[in-house]
């Protein structure tokens, strides 16, 4: 394996910028103020920038071979056509751990270097891959801490009674009549038949219902339902709360328990 390190004045280096959102890609500015960062060390180290590299509006735990541009970089860089691929920051290129690791390892086995500018020194040797590393787990620490804590709280939401996914747009006369059906044993395409037959429109306004119609039908059904329980249950339990919250308060003071109502 060929060596190829920083301080030659004639690597051509690949900047590489990416940006999460639609709004940021057309906008701009997180776009060109990740290159230009790339540029601005480039210009003070003697690199040469060859190429801009930009994956617009993709999340950085897209996988290296589900980013097109990404991939011909590399694949550029794997046939020594450029020398470096530099970026303003390691999770631009990746917020997995094994991921960022594996451009590591990729670049030590094909002779060329993996530049992140905030790490110690921007350059791309042992101390610039831990650093890199070690901020790559945080970020997917964090980013499992928010998936935990968004499923805790739909879980809370939910046991509350909330209703949660698409509003729904069936009528309550359409969605009594599928409930009869269904609980008459009627099979999809039987219920569908029916809704059709009697002139119900679907939420689209078509006249005609077809098998995923009625599943999608219900399934809204199912969650109205799931939601009245967990409400009720909800209910209950916050009444037992306080009714066992009010006897001991009760008996400290003398007075008889209430019948509740």
């Amino acid at each position: 394996m060929t060596e190829r390190t920083c301080v030659s004045p004639y690597l051509r280096v690949i900047s590489y910028a990416r940006v999460s959102t639609g709004a940021q890609a057309q906008s701009g500015l997180g776009i060109d103020a990740q290159h230009q960062a790339v540029d601005r060390e480039a210009a003070a180290r003697g690199w040469q920038v060859i190429d801009r590299i930009t994956d617009d509006a993709v999340s950085g735990t897209t996988p290296t071979e589900r980013r097109p541009r990404l991939r011909a970089a590399l694949e550029k860089l794997g046939h020594g056509d450029a020398d470096m691929l530099a970026t303003a920051r390691g999770d631009r290129l990746a917020r997995s751990t094994i991921e960022l690791l594996r451009l590591y390892e990729r670049a030590e086995a094909e002779g060329w270097t993996l530049v992140s500018l905030d790490a110690p020194g921007g350059l791309g040797g042992p101390e610039s891959r831990l650093f890199v590393g070690v901020r790559a787990v945080i970020a997917e620490f964090e980013a499992g801490m928010t998936r935990a804590r968004t499923t805790e709280a739909l879980d809370a939401a939910r046991r509350r009674g909330q209703r949660l996914g698409r509003p729904s747009r069936h009528a309550e006369t359409t969605k009594a009549l599928a409930t009869q059906l269904r609980s008459a044993g009627h099979s999809l395409n039987q219920i569908a038949v029916a809704l059709t037959t009697a002139g119900v429109l679907t939420p689209t306004g078509n006249t005609a219902w077809s098998r995923s119609s009625v599943a999608s039908l219900l399934r809204t059904i199912d969650l109205d339902d799931q939601a009245r329980a967990n409400a009720q249950a909800h209910r209950q339990a916050r009444q037992q709360r306080d009714n066992s919250t009010e006897l001991p308060q009760q008996h400290a003071t003398g007075e008889p328990p209430q019948n509740a109502a």
